[in-house]
This record gives C-alpha cells, structure tokens and sequence, in this order.
C-alpha cells in the first residue's frame, strides 16, 4: 500500500511538475531571449514563478492537504531555497560546458529530486 501510494503521490507530483516546468522555461526564455536578461537571474526568477505553482499544485492536488499550516509555505521555502542553490549552481556549472537546453535540462532534475523528497517527507509530511 506505502508503495502504491507513492507511486500515485509521484505521478501527482509529476504532473504538477511539468506545468510548473513549463511556466519555469517559457519564463526563462521569455526573460533571457525576448527581454536580454541574464541567463543566470532569468534562470532564478524563472525557478521562483516554477516554485509557487508546484506549492499550490501539490499542497492541493498531490499531498491533498486542505487545512492551512503556516509551517507548510515556511518549509517549503526552505526546501525551495535549497532547491535553487542546487538549481543554480547547476545550471551555471553545465551553462560553462554545454549551450542549448542541457544546462537548463540538468539543474531541473536535479531540483525535481530534491524537491519531491523535501515535501514528501518534511513539508506536507502529515503523518497519516
């Protein structure tokens, strides 16, 4: 049952994560190639929009948590911020080696690990 649960729970969280995804690269896009901003802070604001989609999507719709915990959007800016740290420092590390959408591509997985696990077991962790 944990197992089935988990697996419905990540395709929630995917599903989630892809439109949050998409509002994350069509940001970043829109930032960095219509508006010249930095490819580095179009990736970080970019990264927030992302973020604040995937808190309400999985506060709701994956982890169906319906009562208000003021805990809930404080952990998850701390995961959140490790998140971009990680996002980051990523992007910028594969943004030296590799152009194109690579750079963008790697630091999004890795900040899909992260985050999953980061509200999985810590912010809408309800202990049901």
């Amino acid at each position: 049952m944990k197992l089935q649960l988990l697996l419905k729970q990540f395709i929630s969280y995917s599903t989630v994560g892809f439109f949050s995804i998409a509002i994350d690269a069509a940001l970043y896009i829109i930032l960095s190639d219509l508006f010249s901003v930095s490819k580095s802070l179009s990736k970080i604001i970019s990264f927030i929009a992302g973020s604040v989609n995937s808190f309400i999507g999985n506060k709701i719709f994956t982890f169906r948590i319906k009562s208000f915990n003021l805990n809930e959007p404080v952990k998850f800016f701390i995961v959140y911020s490790i998140s971009l740290m990680f996002n980051s420092l990523t992007h910028d590390f594969f943004l030296e080696i590799y152009d194109g959408a690579l750079p963008f591509l790697i630091s999004t997985i890795v900040s899909v690990i992260i985050n999953f696990f980061g509200q999985k077991l810590w912010v809408f962790n309800s202990k049901k």
